[in-house]
């Protein structure tokens, strides 16, 4: 129940409802006011008034406690008013207050009812008058009052005009009133309808925004949930599956289809599907023909949604994959501006999709290609990073095999001391009491530590094993560097010799010069005992030898 009063429905006025409340406040004040007028007059009156007025209080008092009927009550007061007029005419004539009575009958006359009953009640009390004057001018009767003094034609003549002229004005007032009345309330009805049409159309729309509000909630709710479970996903195929059944499940889509594109944006192929008939066309491709009636195309050349129902033909494009299609949803897979693939959305109702909805599956559609994508930089970093571990350890093993080519350098150690170990004899394999830790670096074994305990034989425990794999490690590591260090002063020792002999050559701009300036520092530079430098055009077999050039020895 609501309980809100500006909630509460517009009621219209209720003019039958207010004429029933006037003439009961009437009919109130007449019988409380009705005892007091009784006893002032009461011991003036005559007997038969005495009779009359306690007869007509009794009758007010009826009507006004007894639930009679509105049409009871208005014509009693009526009658009552004009029994009193007529009561007080014949008494008195035209001198006393019966035209007050016969005033209040017409005036009551007007209010109480719709139809022209005052005018009636006018003609009637005009009747009344000249049948009272006629009838008294002709001694047929004769006014009670004892002390009325002489009444003639011209007195009830002028007595009729003045009430006439004052009923008339007040007619008139009543009937101008009860017009400007039902003019305000005719106004007031008009109002209150357009008010009421107003509210029942706000609440309409209140309601529809509410459901729509309602509904946008949900869906938000159902894309946070997506995001959350894809966002530590780190397997494509696992990703897309994943999107394309809960999105299906979340929002009530029959069919829910993620597509890929080629390089060339020219071949779409469906990774992942939510219905049965779309998952066995998982991984079809079909090409995106460049026409602009193919929605595929608009939404990938365009980078914008596509959204239709088969109300409206003339934008529809029926899939024969999916005839239980009503409404389609195309969102484009855009990271950086690029669009990578497309989410195809399919509904088995019309009208099934607004721009709300498009709205919020194209911001669920936008966090699938950045994880997408940020999937694609992880794939392409581990593989970049395994490429750069095998060239590594590709350099570490041809570089130790070089090493190790001109020396094969080992040390011992022994109660006399550390000292070279030259001898081609195997060194003790792991056993017994002894160990054996390989020096490996990136992959590559580059040697070995040989531990051998002195005394009674006695086994290596995991901790001693575990810290000279350590010890292993860090000298693998410094071998190293120490390798690195050797091949880098070399590097510029070579460097510093074509620095210095390139600096000499230059210093002259004569051939002869420069000849002789490069024999000479190669040989001093090798410690060579002959070096020559010849240039010129070498001949194949059997043709004449080059000019002989400068010689140095």
């Amino acid at each position: 129940m609501n309980n809100n009063p500006s909630m509460q429905p517009i009621k219209p006025f209720d003019y039958r409802g207010w004429r029933e409340n006037f003439i009961n406040a009437i009919l109130r004040i007449i019988c409380t006011l009705g005892v007091a007028l009784i006893a002032f007059s009461f011991s003036t009156a005559t007997s038969t008034d005495r009779v009359l007025f306690i007869g007509f209080y009794i009758v007010l008092l009826g009507i006004t406690l007894a639930p009679v009927k509105y049409e009871v009550r208005a014509f009693t007061l009526l009658f009552i008013s004009y029994a009193i007029g007529v009561n007080s005419i014949l008494a008195w004539g035209p001198w006393l207050d019966g035209s007050v009575f016969f005033i209040a009958f017409i005036a009551l006359a007007g209010l109480l009812f719709d139809q022209r009953l005052d005018l009636v009640a006018l003609g009637l009390s005009i009747f009344t008058f000249l049948v009272i004057a006629t009838l008294q001018q002709l001694n047929i009767y004769q006014l009670q009052a004892a002390d009325v003094p002489g009444t003639l034609w011209r007195d009830w003549g002028a007595y009729v005009v003045n009430f006439s002229i004052i009923s008339v004005i007040l007619i008139s007032a009543i009937h101008q009133l009860k017009r400007e009345f039902s003019h305000v309330t005719d106004n007031m009805q008009n109002a209150l309808e357009t008010l009421a049409n107003i509210r029942s159309e706000l609440e309409k729309r209140v309601s529809e925004r509410t459901d729509e509000l309602e509904a946008q909630t949900t869906q938000l709710r159902s894309s946070a949930a997506i995001s959350r479970t894809i966002a530590e996903m780190q397997n494509i195929s696992e990703l897309m599956e994943t999107t394309a059944r809960l999105t299906s499940e979340r929002f009530g889509y029959y069919h829910v289809g993620l597509y890929l594109l080629d390089d060339q944006k020219r071949n779409a192929f469906l990774q992942a599907a939510s219905s049965t008939e779309g998952k066995q066309l998982v991984g079809q491709g079909f090409r995106i023909e460049p026409d602009r009636l193919n929605p595929v195309h608009r939404v990938v050349e365009g980078n914008r949604l596509y959204l239709a129902s088969d109300d409206d033909p003339g934008s529809f494009v029926r899939d024969g994959n999916f005839p239980l299609t009503r409404s389609r949803m195309i969102l484009p897979l855009t990271v950086r501006g690029d669009v990578i693939g497309i989410m195809d959305i399919h509904a088995d109702n019309p009208r099934a999709f607004n721009m709300q909805d498009a709205e919020t599956v194209q911001t669920l559609a936008d966090l699938v290609a950045i994880s997408i994508d940020n999937v694609r930089l992880i794939d392409e970093t581990k593989n970049l990073v395994r490429q750069l571990e095998a060239y590594t350890s590709a350099q570490t093993r041809e570089s130790w095999a070089k090493f190790t080519s001109r020396n094969r350098p080992a040390y011992q150690y022994t109660p006399a001391g550390v000292r070279p170990h030259f001898t081609g004899a195997k060194t003790n394999k792991e056993g017994g009491d002894g160990l054996k830790v390989p020096l490996t670096l990136h992959g590559q074994h580059i040697g070995a530590i040989t531990l051998k305990r002195k005394g009674m034989a006695v086994g290596w425990s995991e901790r001693e094993r575990i810290l000279v794999e350590k010890v292993a490690n860090q000298v693998a590591l410094a071998l190293e560097n120490s390798r690195l260090v050797d091949e880098t002063q070399k590097r510029a020792l070579r460097d510093q010799v074509i620095a210095n002999i390139s600096g000499r050559v230059r210093e002259t701009l004569n051939i002869e010069s420069v000849l002789q300036t490069a024999a000479t520092e190669l040989r001093k530079a090798f410690d060579l005992k002959e070096a020559e430098i010849s240039i010129g055009t070498f001949q194949t077999e059997g043709s004449s030898a080059p000019k002989p050039l400068p010689h140095l020895d």
